[in-house]
């Protein structure tokens, strides 16, 4: 007798976490960035994924559609726009590697959950309205990571992953390697190392 309240038991609690993650799973939707300029050399590299090994490459044009775990590629004399809802929107310049690890929104509270890696070149962030409460936007380099909720800034990652940020207008808020947090406002501007230092620099 015990053993059967039991096993119904564990059936209680096992669909209940069913339920509840079919819930999750419904309300928490993929968030997909569209082209809308593109000039030169850009490429977006898939990852391998079921019944694919290895990453492919595929030339962005106006239009396409780019989703998280992408790679996005700029070469010489390039650049692409990207652009998601709640007016984000990211120029990729010449010679850039930026990878969507991560792009979704919550459908109940229509907040955003996005992470960038930007790992080699420049690219212009523009938030053109403040994003919903408890929205997440962060860009990572190999010296930083930047979060914003509403602003313009640039940021550019040099080959030593050496990076410059500079805020256009709005907050940025900066966490370097080593943990140690700064705000940024319209008009500053840092250099960061992948070692942690930083130094504030003209804009």
């Amino acid at each position: 007798m015990r053993l059967g309240s039991l096993a119904l038991l564990l059936g209680l609690v096992a669909l209940t976490l069913l339920i509840f993650g079919s819930i999750e799973t419904l309300r928490i939707a993929p968030l997909v960035a569209k082209v809308t300029e593109v000039k030169g050399n850009v490429v977006a590299v898939l990852p391998p994924k079921l019944g694919r090994k290895e990453p492919v490459e595929r030339p962005l044009k106006v239009g396409s559609l780019v989703l998280a775990g992408t790679t996005v590629k700029t070469g010489k004399d390039s650049f692409v726009v990207l652009h998601w809802v709640d007016e984000v929107e990211m120029r990729i310049g010449p010679n850039t590697q930026l990878k969507v690890t991560r792009s979704s929104f919550n459908r109940a509270t229509k907040a955003l959950d996005a992470l960038f890696r930007l790992d080699l070149g420049v690219v212009f962030v523009n938030l053109k309205r403040k994003l919903p409460a408890r929205s997440r936007l962060e860009l990572e380099t190999p010296a930083i990571t930047a979060a914003v909720r509403g602003t313009a800034y640039l940021a550019e990652v040099k080959p030593d992953g050496e990076t410059t940020l500079k805020v256009e207008h709005g907050v940025v808020s900066v966490r370097t390697v080593k943990g140690q947090e700064i705000q940024l406002t319209a008009g500053q501007a840092i250099v960061a190392q992948p070692n942690g230092e930083v130094n504030f620099a003209k804009p």
